[in-house]
């Protein structure tokens, strides 16, 4: 399938160099991985042809944790953050001509490049199955563009016949991670990380790096700007107020009391318990779904969370600071009554899905009350979700849309803005 979620990795024989430095753990394996690039002519600052740390430390994006760029010693320059199971991985790329041929792994990557026009610079893609586009969907159908697989199905031999001057890709640091096997062959590689952005201007924000990476820098830029005005004003229209996201190294982060977006949903210093809900004004929302009795949802610094904040819900467990929790099903029930919205029902798109999944849903109020939000509303001829494909470069309007659902409209859909419903109540549609 085409990996929901995001991008990866990138150098280049001509057109790009790589410089990178690692945050180590038990990282010796990704090491392994990036070392086998082909550095063409650019070595790592500590072994020093381009010794970018000469020339200072690139400068934070406005909104984007894990993603800088800018110039050092006079070159462009783009700095890509990833957390990758207990590693942190920073790699730095040298900049150059604008690319003609690419492969995208991740719905991320064909989103931003979608919304910048460049449907034809997309060689491949993991499995086209899941594309949402029509027009690059029918391209893959006539063979136009090439299907290489995803992970243990990837194939080395067709990606290297498409002869891409990148190829996208993202580390989970799970078993779907197939970058050091393209590493090792030799090929260009850009792993990114928008996914692991935990708000919604963060992410579309990575349409600047594109811009870039294409050419078509102003038109990224003011695609951005944009989106963040129609995003802001319409925080500013609701009840809720947007959090300020800052970039800045994860040292500048931990010094101001933030808290690192791998941080562990079993860190016990940090109670993520259904006991202590607190009483709010506006709407308050539950997230996540019961997996084999044990519920899953997001945590109060997530993406989902500052997005349900800046559409004018109270997400249920907003100040806890892990990134993931989990809960018993009994414990979800102790405090089903107190949620007026429940959005994100995991992977469940129907009634009947969710009861088959988990009867005893039928007892949570929200559920009870017909509201109940899930985000595949725009779907793709061969079952892709939109969510994860365009959507991620058009943040005011998944704003617009979940807003309409939490502030008790009937199914969230919105005549006017056709084409950008998401969001959907699965009791309707």
């Amino acid at each position: 399938m085409l990996k929901i979620n995001d991008l990866r990795a990138f150098l280049g024989a001509r057109m790009l160099n790589f410089c990178g430095k690692m945050v180590m753990g038990a990282a010796f394996g990704l090491f392994m991985a990036f070392s086998a690039f082909g550095l063409s002519g650019c070595k790592s600052e500590a072994g020093g042809d381009v010794k970018t740390a000469d020339c200072g430390e690139l400068p934070a994006l406005e909104y984007s944790e894990n993603l800088k760029m800018g110039k050092l010693c006079g070159e462009d320059y783009a700095e890509i953050r990833s957390i990758v199971g207990r590693d942190t991985l920073i790699k730095r790329f040298k900049l150059g001509a604008p690319l003609k041929r690419v492969v995208a792994l991740s719905s991320s990557q064909v989103g931003y490049m979608l919304r910048l026009g460049l449907r034809d610079r997309i060689v491949a893609v993991g499995e086209g199955r899941y594309l949402v586009d029509s027009l690059l969907y029918a391209r893959v159908q006539k063979g136009e563009v090439a299907e290489v697989g995803n992970g243990p199905t990837l194939s080395l031999e067709k990606l290297m016949a498409t002869k891409p001057d990148l190829v996208f890709d993202f580390a989970t640091g799970g078993g779907m991670d197939d970058y050091e096997r393209i590493g090792a062959i030799g090929l260009s590689l850009m792993l990114t990380s928008e996914w692991q952005e935990r708000t919604p201007l963060a992410k579309a924000e990575w349409i600047k790096l594109f811009g870039r990476l294409f050419g078509v820098e102003a038109l990224a830029d003011s695609i951005f700007e944009q989106s963040k005005n129609a995003y802001l004003q319409a925080v500013d229209g609701g009840v809720a107020g947007v959090s300020p996201a800052r970039g800045g190294s994860e040292q500048q982060r931990a010094n101001e009391g933030e808290t690192s977006p791998h941080k562990s949903a079993q860190d016990d210093t940090i109670p993520h318990s259904t006991s202590h809900i607190p009483h709010t004004p506006c709407p308050r929302v539950l997230v996540g779904m019961s997996y084999g009795g044990v519920w899953h949802a997001p945590g109060g610094k997530s993406f989902t969370a500052q997005l349900i904040k800046d559409a004018g819900g109270c997400y249920l467990w907003a100040a806890d600071t892990n990134q993931d929790l989990q809960f018993s099903l009994e414990e979800i029930l102790q405090v089903a009554d107190s949620a007026d919205v429940w959005v994100n029902p995991g992977m469940f798109a129907t009634v009947e899905d969710l009861l088959m999944a988990e009867p005893r849903v039928k007892y949570i109020r929200a559920f009870k009350e017909k509201r109940v939000y899930q985000n595949d509303g725009i779907k793709g001829a061969g079952g892709g979700n939109d969510f994860f494909e365009s959507a991620v470069a058009y943040p005011a309007e998944i704003l617009t849309n979940l807003r309409l659902c939490i502030q008790n409209s009937t199914n969230g859909a919105d005549s006017t803005r056709k084409g950008f419903d998401w969001y959907h109540n699965i009791f309707i549609f």
